[in-house]
């Protein structure tokens, strides 16, 4: 199982977050592990950037937005990713808000020339989002279809002039909740709102995010990623490489993912639109360390495989407050001490604003390669 999706919530408050730091709002903190002995590994012949493209996912951490945001610019950072569940959007039929204003604010990263995943979370990994009055009907319904291209519209029309959308997502984790029935009306209903995306909205990639270990490497969703993809002009996927406890795996496994993703998808350009892997010790078998290790895996193969890993987001940039921690545990229905740790353990930096191993790892990663100085 993933960790999300957060009821839509995460990305939406990262800048509505920062009206919280003008107030004065601060959060108790998760409890912060202890500093490890760590010396930053060295990337052997790193590759230039090029064309490839870097995000963060800049939860706040206990300064605020502000400090979080600007902390994030030193890596380097072109992307973020916004997540709109659309039955938060669409209220009734045909009536529309701007969530939390999110659209509306989401004009900050405009301004500093940050580029916007945009998730329309048809499905949100472990819940089907659709608003309630078209919730009887089959995804390839034509009545929920046009539905969907409506609401898009107006999401569209609403985004601020100023912000650049460089991709959108249809449906976020999918691979968790489809089934055979609902899968072959998915895809269906994918062809046309891609379809109906790229005459509306040209020039923006349109994907659909399925898991890796789930989604990919479970093996039996893999025909049907394969089938998705043929209507998406990126594969998005979010990887955190662990087993089903919560346990993660080697760091140095991702060398061998990395090549069997491209394998499943020759010739495609692929978008890592989350990548995680948590620090926790008691119940995820990580450290500090590791997790650090983990980052210079991960940038060493993003190397090897440039020419069609074009995206990559990293989730995220600091550990998240436990008020944020129980909403999750409600969301998904689940207190078991791995997920627990596991959600609370995934920020390349502490609560408290102060570093991890892994976020000194990735700005010699970032440094490296041309994305920061």
């Amino acid at each position: 199982m993933n960790h999300r999706k957060r009821v839509g919530t995460f990305m939406i408050l990262l800048l509505v977050s920062a009206l919280s730091l003008l107030a004065g709002c601060e959060a108790t903190g998760a409890p912060e592990q202890r500093a490890e002995p760590f010396e930053v590994l060295v990337s052997e012949s790193p590759a230039p950037r090029g064309e490839r493209r870097f995000g963060i996912a800049i939860s706040e951490g206990r300064a605020g937005f502000i400090p979080a945001f600007e902390t994030a610019q030193k890596a380097g950072v072109q992307h973020v990713e916004i997540v709109l569940p659309w039955e938060e959007v669409e209220m009734r039929p045909g009536v529309y808000q701007d969530p939390w204003n999110v659209l509306h604010n989401i004009t900050f990263y405009g301004d500093h020339d940050i580029e916007v995943l945009l998730s329309m979370a048809v499905i949100d990994t472990v819940s089907y989002t659709t608003p309630e009055y078209l919730a009887a009907l089959s995804y390839d319904d034509p009545r929920l279809i046009a539905a969907f291209s409506k609401m898009l519209d107006w999401v569209m029309a609403t985004v601020p002039d100023n912000v650049t959308i460089a991709g959108i997502s249809i449906g976020n984790e999918v691979d968790f909740v489809l089934t055979d029935e609902d899968g072959d009306a998915y895809l269906r209903f994918f062809e046309a709102v891609a379809a109906y995306t790229h005459s509306h909205y040209p020039g923006i990639d349109v994907g659909v995010k399925i898991t890796v270990m789930n989604g990919i490497f479970g093996e039996e969703f893999l025909p049907r990623a394969q089938a998705l993809n043929q209507f998406s002009d990126v594969v998005m996927l979010n990887y955190y490489p662990q087993d089903e406890a919560f346990h993660v795996l080697d760091p140095e496994i991702v060398h061998a993912h990395l090549a069997e993703i491209v394998r499943y998808f020759p010739g495609r350009e692929i978008w890592f639109t989350e990548v995680g892997y948590q620090s926790g010790s008691r119940y995820c078998n990580s450290s500090e360390a590791k997790q650090a290790a983990f980052f210079h895996e991960f940038f060493t193969a993003w190397d090897r495989h440039a020419a069609q890993v074009k995206l990559v987001l990293v989730d995220w940039l600091h550990d998240q407050a436990p008020d944020q921690i129980a909403e999750w545990e409600a969301y998904y229905g689940s207190s078991d001490p791995g997920f627990v740790e596991y959600l609370s353990t995934l920020g390349l930096r502490n609560y408290n604003h102060t570093d991890k191993a892994a976020w000194l790892q990735a700005l010699a990663e970032t440094q490296a390669r041309g994305w920061s100085e």
